[in-house]
């Protein structure tokens, strides 16, 4: 928009000073063309009136020497002095100039008793010469005619020159006109559009958005102001919401410690009751995972440099017995440092090697880890029961399990927890069918990504 903006401002600027000086222009070179041809048109009558006179009209050889000086003097002039049939009486013995565009229409006119019109504009890429003819006349007759071919290379320059200079002119106004004007304007309307897209972005992944700067036109402004009470009020009921599961979940975490201790004394006497204390472990699970999605969005996760490739590999040692040979690790052996949250990658394994031993029981499972460019990229693929790619979008919502699973221990909070936490972090999560089995890709950005919830190395609040 930035782009567009200033484009648009400055080519109207461009047009207003083309309308400018463009006619500016043209008026200059025409009226180089009128005074070259006025003053060669007062020479030409000059020698016309000279011609006319007793005694010279029977001898126009003696203007033979007049014409050569002015010749000389001009250095750019080509003086004739012609008959009524049109042939060159002085200088003697010359012709006229082959090729001459408009020669032979100013001779016609100006044995006919009419001297050339001046024309319309001298143009450096119009290098032909300017005719200037006038009749010879007396007692209302027609004698001759006076010619003059007229080189316009040094007015054609002069004309050039103020093009150049005009453009040049121009040129330094609409950089002065971009720089102190366009540039400033566009930013003061455009900053405060870019802020808001930017903060919309944040609020519509479920991340806060600070509060943007009251700038830019009145109009903006009152925009800006609504969005900051309405990113204000959606912050202030998503704090209310992480607080009330905060304060459910710790008021259920005291009875249900003391529920398993009690449970742990008694099965040690009956041994009837493990059932029973498997189910307060499964709802203790479930319990720690409603916790990890309301934190979602939160200030209290912070990123610290961590080197990712020996975190996953310190992972897949840790559940390498549990697959029995069937994991399948590529990890770089170098370091891949990264600044993410200490236990974003730990997590995130976690939950998608344990599904894959619940849902993908005896199949094996790829994990790779790699990096491009600033982003790293881990990608888990059990080859487990197959499904389809509708069945794939489903998963990764709160609670929601495929129905083969029913019978299977889960919350349906796992993937919801890696998308949250992938998104938190800058970065992106993807659940696609993978024929068979299922693949899960986890984009995250090797540094601090703009508007992540997770606080800089060293810093207090969001990376900005």
């Amino acid at each position: 928009m930035r782009r567009r903006l200033l484009a648009l401002s400055l080519s109207v600027t461009v047009a207003v000073l083309a309308a400018l000086v463009v006619p500016l222009v043209a008026a200059y070179a025409e009226g180089r063309a009128v005074r070259l041809h006025e003053e060669r048109l007062a020479a030409a009558t000059r020698f016309a009136t000279l011609a006319g006179a007793p005694g010279l009209d029977s001898d126009p050889a003696l203007l033979a020497a007049d014409l050569a000086r002015f010749d000389d003097v001009t250095t750019t002039t080509r003086t004739f002095l012609l008959d009524t049939d049109g042939t060159v009486l002085a200088p003697p013995g010359a012709d006229l100039p082959a090729d001459v565009p408009g020669l032979d229409d100013a001779v016609r006119r100006a044995l006919g008793g009419s001297p050339t019109s001046p024309p319309e504009a001298l143009w450096p890429w119009n290098d032909d010469p300017v005719v200037v003819a006038t009749p010879i006349g007396r007692d209302a007759q027609v004698l001759g005619a006076v010619l003059l071919v007229e080189d316009t290379a040094a007015q054609r320059a002069e004309v050039t020159r103020r093009m150049v200079v005009a453009g040049l002119g121009g040129t330094l106004f609409v950089g002065l006109v971009a720089w102190l004007v366009a540039v400033p304007l566009v930013g003061w309307v455009v900053r405060p559009v870019e802020d808001l897209e930017e903060r919309a972005r944040d609020l519509a992944r479920g991340r806060t958005a600070p509060a943007g700067r009251i700038e830019g036109p009145p109009e903006l402004r009152r925009l800006v102001q609504s969005f900051n009470d309405m990113a204000a009020s959606v912050e202030h009921s998503q704090r209310q919401q992480r607080e009330l599961v905060a304060d459910v979940s710790h008021q259920l975490a005291n009875p249900l410690t003391a529920l398993r201790l009690r449970l742990e004394a008694i099965s040690a006497r009956d041994p009837e009751v493990e059932p029973v204390l498997a189910e307060t472990d499964r709802l203790a699970r479930a319990l720690e995972s409603v916790i990890e999605v309301s934190r979602a969005g939160g200030f209290d996760r912070v990123a610290v440099r961590v080197d990712a490739a020996a975190q996953v590999r310190e992972r897949i040692e840790l559940w390498a017995p549990l697959f029995e040979g069937r994991l399948d690790a590529r990890v770089p052996a170098a370091p891949l440092p990264a600044v993410l949250e200490d236990d974003l990658l730990a997590t995130v394994l976690d939950v998608l090697l344990d599904n894959a031993l619940k849902y993908a029981s005896g199949a094996t499972v790829e994990v790779a880890l790699t990096r491009s460019g600033d982003s790293l990229e881990l990608t888990v693929r059990d080859h487990g029961p197959d499904l389809d790619a509708a069945e794939a979008a489903t998963l990764g919502a709160r609670f929601r399990r495929l129905k083969r699973h029913a019978d299977v221990e889960g919350t349906g909070l796992g993937l919801a927890i890696v998308l949250l936490r992938a998104q938190d972090a800058g970065g992106r999560a993807r659940v696609e069918a993978a024929g068979p089995g299922l693949r899960v890709r986890i984009t995250l950005p090797t540094g601090p990504a703009p508007g992540t919830s997770a606080a800089t190395p060293g810093g207090a609040g969001p990376a900005a």
